[in-house]
Protein backbone atom coordinates (compact mmCIF):
# COMPACT_ATOMS: atom_id res chain seq x y z
CA UNK A 1 0.00 0.00 0.00
CA UNK A 2 1.66 3.33 -1.30
CA UNK A 3 1.58 6.55 0.75
CA UNK A 4 -1.28 8.19 -0.87
CA UNK A 5 -3.49 5.24 -0.17
CA UNK A 6 -2.35 5.13 3.20
CA UNK A 7 -3.87 8.87 3.40
CA UNK A 8 -7.08 7.65 1.70
CA UNK A 9 -7.52 5.43 4.34
CA UNK A 10 -6.62 7.32 7.39
CA UNK A 11 -9.00 10.48 6.27
CA UNK A 12 -11.89 7.68 5.51
CA UNK A 13 -11.44 5.88 9.32
CA UNK A 14 -11.53 9.63 10.79
CA UNK A 15 -14.67 10.29 8.81
CA UNK A 16 -16.28 7.35 9.78
CA UNK A 17 -15.55 7.83 13.52
CA UNK A 18 -17.06 11.38 13.29
CA UNK A 19 -19.43 11.05 11.30
CA UNK A 20 -21.20 7.47 11.81
CA UNK A 21 -19.88 6.29 15.58
CA UNK A 22 -19.74 9.04 16.99
CA UNK A 23 -23.82 10.01 17.08
CA UNK A 24 -24.14 6.55 18.17
CA UNK A 25 -23.35 7.76 21.69
CA UNK A 26 -26.17 10.47 21.46
CA UNK A 27 -29.79 9.25 22.89
CA UNK A 28 -31.52 12.25 21.40
CA UNK A 29 -29.72 11.93 17.61
CA UNK A 30 -30.39 8.51 17.53
CA UNK A 31 -34.13 9.57 18.29
CA UNK A 32 -34.12 12.35 15.92
CA UNK A 33 -32.29 10.08 12.98
CA UNK A 34 -34.76 7.40 13.48
CA UNK A 35 -37.78 9.76 13.37
CA UNK A 36 -36.54 11.00 10.45
CA UNK A 37 -35.75 8.47 7.96
CA UNK A 38 -38.02 5.41 10.37
CA UNK A 39 -34.86 2.99 10.26
CA UNK A 40 -32.34 2.74 13.43
CA UNK A 41 -29.16 3.95 13.48
CA UNK A 42 -27.10 1.36 14.24
CA UNK A 43 -27.30 -1.34 11.68
CA UNK A 44 -26.58 1.73 9.09
CA UNK A 45 -23.58 2.72 10.37
CA UNK A 46 -22.38 -0.26 10.37
CA UNK A 47 -23.34 -1.08 6.71
CA UNK A 48 -21.84 2.40 6.19
CA UNK A 49 -18.82 1.43 8.05
CA UNK A 50 -18.41 -2.32 6.54
CA UNK A 51 -18.69 -0.31 2.86
CA UNK A 52 -16.11 2.22 3.40
CA UNK A 53 -13.63 -0.33 4.62
CA UNK A 54 -14.35 -3.07 1.55
CA UNK A 55 -13.42 0.72 -0.89
CA UNK A 56 -9.98 0.98 1.47
CA UNK A 57 -9.10 -2.46 0.53
CA UNK A 58 -9.87 -2.54 -2.96
CA UNK A 59 -7.94 0.71 -3.63
CA UNK A 60 -5.09 -0.81 -1.83
CA UNK A 61 -5.30 -4.33 -3.75
CA UNK A 62 -5.62 -1.80 -7.07
CA UNK A 63 -3.74 0.50 -8.83
CA UNK A 64 -4.75 4.21 -8.68
CA UNK A 65 -4.76 6.20 -11.59
CA UNK A 66 -1.86 8.49 -10.49
CA UNK A 67 1.62 9.71 -12.39
CA UNK A 68 4.75 10.81 -11.24
CA UNK A 69 4.23 13.99 -13.62
CA UNK A 70 0.96 14.81 -12.08
CA UNK A 71 0.50 18.04 -10.32
CA UNK A 72 -1.42 18.94 -7.20
CA UNK A 73 -4.37 20.13 -8.74
CA UNK A 74 -4.18 17.03 -11.17
CA UNK A 75 -3.83 14.68 -7.69
CA UNK A 76 -6.58 16.53 -6.32
CA UNK A 77 -8.76 16.50 -9.11
CA UNK A 78 -8.28 12.32 -9.26
CA UNK A 79 -8.35 11.70 -5.62
CA UNK A 80 -11.68 13.91 -5.78
CA UNK A 81 -13.17 11.18 -8.19
CA UNK A 82 -12.73 8.55 -6.16
CA UNK A 83 -13.96 10.06 -2.92
CA UNK A 84 -17.33 11.19 -4.82
CA UNK A 85 -17.30 7.25 -6.23
CA UNK A 86 -16.81 5.59 -2.71
CA UNK A 87 -19.20 8.00 -1.46
CA UNK A 88 -22.00 6.75 -4.09
CA UNK A 89 -20.75 3.51 -3.33
CA UNK A 90 -21.78 3.71 0.52
CA UNK A 91 -24.89 5.60 0.02
CA UNK A 92 -25.73 3.02 -2.66
CA UNK A 93 -25.24 0.15 0.78
CA UNK A 94 -27.05 2.35 3.10
CA UNK A 95 -29.92 2.63 0.97
CA UNK A 96 -30.83 -1.03 0.56
CA UNK A 97 -30.50 -1.67 3.69
CA UNK A 98 -32.56 0.57 5.00
CA UNK A 99 -35.21 -0.43 2.09
CA UNK A 100 -34.57 -4.26 3.38
CA UNK A 101 -35.12 -3.21 6.70
CA UNK A 102 -38.54 -0.91 6.30
CA UNK A 103 -39.52 -4.08 4.13
CA UNK A 104 -39.12 -6.04 6.79
CA UNK A 105 -41.57 -4.43 9.09
CA UNK A 106 -44.19 -4.30 6.01
CA UNK A 107 -43.91 -7.79 6.06
CA UNK A 108 -44.43 -8.23 9.57
CA UNK A 109 -47.54 -6.06 9.16
CA UNK A 110 -48.73 -8.14 6.33
CA UNK A 111 -48.36 -11.67 7.57
CA UNK A 112 -48.33 -11.01 11.27
CA UNK A 113 -50.97 -12.93 13.77
CA UNK A 114 -53.09 -12.20 16.36
CA UNK A 115 -52.78 -15.20 18.71
CA UNK A 116 -51.24 -14.84 21.84
CA UNK A 117 -48.29 -15.44 23.23
CA UNK A 118 -46.20 -14.44 20.79
CA UNK A 119 -45.30 -12.01 17.92
CA UNK A 120 -48.72 -9.85 17.09
CA UNK A 121 -49.70 -7.46 15.21
CA UNK A 122 -52.81 -5.34 16.22
CA UNK A 123 -55.15 -2.18 14.82
CA UNK A 124 -57.40 -0.88 16.99
CA UNK A 125 -58.45 1.59 19.52
CA UNK A 126 -55.97 3.55 21.82
CA UNK A 127 -57.68 3.94 25.41
CA UNK A 128 -55.51 4.17 28.25
CA UNK A 129 -55.39 1.29 30.83
CA UNK A 130 -57.19 3.57 33.26
CA UNK A 131 -54.76 1.44 36.46
CA UNK A 132 -53.93 4.80 38.35
CA UNK A 133 -50.44 6.45 36.74
CA UNK A 134 -51.63 5.14 33.42
CA UNK A 135 -53.76 8.14 32.67
CA UNK A 136 -53.93 10.12 29.34
CA UNK A 137 -51.49 13.36 30.36
CA UNK A 138 -50.06 16.46 28.92
CA UNK A 139 -48.27 16.30 25.62
CA UNK A 140 -45.01 17.97 26.60
CA UNK A 141 -45.39 20.58 23.77
CA UNK A 142 -48.86 21.83 23.37
CA UNK A 143 -50.43 20.13 25.96
CA UNK A 144 -53.16 18.11 24.38
CA UNK A 145 -55.04 14.91 25.94
CA UNK A 146 -53.26 11.70 24.36
CA UNK A 147 -51.75 8.40 25.24
CA UNK A 148 -48.83 8.55 22.81
CA UNK A 149 -47.06 10.96 21.03
CA UNK A 150 -43.69 12.23 19.37
CA UNK A 151 -42.42 15.68 19.08
CA UNK A 152 -39.19 17.25 17.60
CA UNK A 153 -37.26 20.23 18.42
CA UNK A 154 -35.42 22.36 15.27
CA UNK A 155 -33.36 25.12 15.42
CA UNK A 156 -32.39 27.62 12.22
CA UNK A 157 -29.07 28.28 11.35
CA UNK A 158 -27.82 26.51 13.92
CA UNK A 159 -24.14 25.84 12.64
CA UNK A 160 -24.16 28.96 11.42
CA UNK A 161 -23.51 29.57 7.08
CA UNK A 162 -27.48 29.70 6.37
CA UNK A 163 -27.48 25.89 7.18
CA UNK A 164 -31.66 26.44 7.61
CA UNK A 165 -33.28 24.12 10.03
CA UNK A 166 -31.72 21.28 11.73
CA UNK A 167 -33.30 18.63 14.24
CA UNK A 168 -31.89 19.32 17.84
CA UNK A 169 -33.61 17.11 19.72
CA UNK A 170 -36.50 14.51 19.35
CA UNK A 171 -38.53 12.24 21.33
CA UNK A 172 -41.34 10.55 22.22
CA UNK A 173 -43.51 9.58 25.15
CA UNK A 174 -46.73 7.97 26.31
CA UNK A 175 -49.14 6.05 28.77
CA UNK A 176 -49.59 2.58 29.24
CA UNK A 177 -52.60 1.98 26.48
CA UNK A 178 -55.24 -1.09 26.31
CA UNK A 179 -55.67 -1.40 22.32
CA UNK A 180 -59.55 -2.22 21.40
CA UNK A 181 -59.71 -4.13 17.73
CA UNK A 182 -62.32 -5.21 15.74
CA UNK A 183 -61.40 -9.13 15.85
CA UNK A 184 -62.02 -9.26 19.43
CA UNK A 185 -58.44 -8.63 20.28
CA UNK A 186 -57.56 -7.16 23.31
CA UNK A 187 -53.61 -5.90 24.49
CA UNK A 188 -52.00 -3.79 26.84
CA UNK A 189 -49.39 -1.87 25.82
CA UNK A 190 -47.03 -0.83 28.77
CA UNK A 191 -43.38 -0.35 26.59
CA UNK A 192 -41.12 2.57 27.21
CA UNK A 193 -42.38 4.83 24.77
CA UNK A 194 -39.24 7.05 25.32
CA UNK A 195 -37.20 4.13 23.65
CA UNK A 196 -39.86 2.28 21.42
CA UNK A 197 -40.60 3.44 17.93
CA UNK A 198 -43.76 5.48 18.14
CA UNK A 199 -44.56 6.68 14.59
CA UNK A 200 -47.06 9.61 14.86
CA UNK A 201 -47.31 12.02 11.98
CA UNK A 202 -46.38 16.20 13.69
CA UNK A 203 -49.41 17.28 13.03
CA UNK A 204 -48.73 21.38 14.68
CA UNK A 205 -45.80 23.28 15.33
CA UNK A 206 -44.34 26.97 16.74
CA UNK A 207 -41.40 28.80 16.08
CA UNK A 208 -40.02 30.78 18.72
CA UNK A 209 -37.13 33.55 19.30
CA UNK A 210 -34.46 31.33 20.67
CA UNK A 211 -34.06 33.00 24.46
CA UNK A 212 -38.01 32.62 24.68
CA UNK A 213 -39.19 29.39 26.99
CA UNK A 214 -40.00 26.64 25.59
CA UNK A 215 -43.86 25.79 25.35
CA UNK A 216 -45.63 22.95 27.68
CA UNK A 217 -43.86 21.45 29.95
CA UNK A 218 -40.53 20.40 27.40
CA UNK A 219 -38.04 22.51 29.04
CA UNK A 220 -38.64 20.27 32.05
CA UNK A 221 -37.89 17.22 30.00
CA UNK A 222 -35.27 18.02 27.94
CA UNK A 223 -31.92 20.52 27.39
CA UNK A 224 -33.68 23.57 25.22
CA UNK A 225 -30.56 25.74 24.59
CA UNK A 226 -29.53 24.20 20.91
CA UNK A 227 -28.37 27.79 19.65
CA UNK A 228 -29.57 29.12 16.47
CA UNK A 229 -31.45 32.28 15.35
CA UNK A 230 -34.91 30.20 15.85
CA UNK A 231 -36.67 27.28 17.49
CA UNK A 232 -39.28 25.41 16.03
CA UNK A 233 -41.13 23.03 17.87
CA UNK A 234 -43.15 20.25 16.31
CA UNK A 235 -45.48 17.51 17.98
CA UNK A 236 -48.38 14.79 16.65
CA UNK A 237 -50.26 13.07 19.20
CA UNK A 238 -52.60 10.03 19.67
CA UNK A 239 -55.35 10.92 21.82
CA UNK A 240 -57.66 8.79 23.41
CA UNK A 241 -60.21 6.43 21.51
CA UNK A 242 -58.14 6.91 17.99
CA UNK A 243 -56.91 4.48 15.95
CA UNK A 244 -53.26 3.18 16.37
CA UNK A 245 -51.57 -0.08 14.77
CA UNK A 246 -49.19 -2.31 17.23
CA UNK A 247 -46.48 -4.45 16.44
CA UNK A 248 -44.93 -6.20 19.20
CA UNK A 249 -44.19 -9.31 21.37
CA UNK A 250 -47.32 -10.30 23.95
CA UNK A 251 -47.31 -12.68 26.64
CA UNK A 252 -50.54 -14.73 27.18
CA UNK A 253 -51.95 -12.24 29.26
CA UNK A 254 -52.29 -9.72 25.99
CA UNK A 255 -49.32 -7.70 27.83
CA UNK A 256 -46.94 -6.00 25.30
CA UNK A 257 -43.17 -5.05 26.79
CA UNK A 258 -40.59 -3.79 25.81
CA UNK A 259 -38.26 -6.59 27.56
CA UNK A 260 -38.90 -8.75 24.61
CA UNK A 261 -36.96 -10.13 21.33
CA UNK A 262 -38.84 -7.22 19.19
CA UNK A 263 -38.75 -3.72 20.00
CA UNK A 264 -42.58 -2.77 20.61
CA UNK A 265 -43.89 -0.42 17.89
CA UNK A 266 -46.90 2.02 17.66
CA UNK A 267 -47.99 3.64 14.91
CA UNK A 268 -51.07 6.01 14.13
CA UNK A 269 -53.36 4.46 11.88
CA UNK A 270 -54.78 1.29 10.38
CA UNK A 271 -52.76 -1.52 9.20
CA UNK A 272 -53.87 -0.82 5.36
CA UNK A 273 -52.62 2.82 5.83
CA UNK A 274 -49.42 2.26 8.03
CA UNK A 275 -48.42 -0.47 5.33
CA UNK A 276 -49.28 2.14 2.07
CA UNK A 277 -46.97 4.07 4.06
CA UNK A 278 -43.87 2.16 4.76
CA UNK A 279 -44.34 0.03 1.39
CA UNK A 280 -43.55 3.33 -1.03
CA UNK A 281 -40.54 4.28 1.91
CA UNK A 282 -39.17 0.96 1.28
CA UNK A 283 -39.59 1.18 -2.27
CA UNK A 284 -37.56 4.47 -2.49
CA UNK A 285 -34.71 3.67 -0.44
CA UNK A 286 -34.34 0.22 -2.14
CA UNK A 287 -34.72 1.88 -5.63
CA UNK A 288 -32.17 4.73 -4.88
CA UNK A 289 -30.01 2.54 -2.88
CA UNK A 290 -29.76 0.46 -5.86
CA UNK A 291 -29.24 3.28 -8.33
CA UNK A 292 -26.66 4.52 -6.38
CA UNK A 293 -24.22 1.34 -6.08
CA UNK A 294 -25.06 0.21 -9.43
CA UNK A 295 -23.34 3.23 -11.14
CA UNK A 296 -20.80 4.08 -8.55
CA UNK A 297 -19.09 0.22 -7.94
CA UNK A 298 -18.49 -0.87 -10.93
CA UNK A 299 -17.13 2.88 -12.04
CA UNK A 300 -14.85 2.30 -8.53
CA UNK A 301 -13.64 -0.87 -9.51
CA UNK A 302 -12.79 0.63 -13.39
CA UNK A 303 -11.35 3.61 -11.51
CA UNK A 304 -8.69 0.91 -9.57
CA UNK A 305 -7.91 -0.97 -12.55
CA UNK A 306 -9.33 -4.02 -11.00
CA UNK A 307 -12.02 -4.63 -14.17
Amino acid sequence: MDGLTVLVAVLVVFHVAVFALAPLLSEHRRRAFRRRFRVPMRPLAIAWTATLVACILFAAVGELPLEVSMGRRETRAVGTVGLLLVAGSTVGVTGLVAGALVGRRVLRLRLGGSELPGEIVVTGRAFPTGDGEAEPGPSPVFERLAVCWAWTLEAYDRGGGDTGWTTARAGSGGTSIRIESDDDVAVTVEADFDRSHVDVPLSDSTIQPPDAPAPGRLERLTDTDVGGSEHRYSEGVVAPGETVTVVGEADAEGRIRDDGSLEPWIAAGDRSTVVRRLELLAFGYAVGGAVCLFVSLPQYLSWLHLR
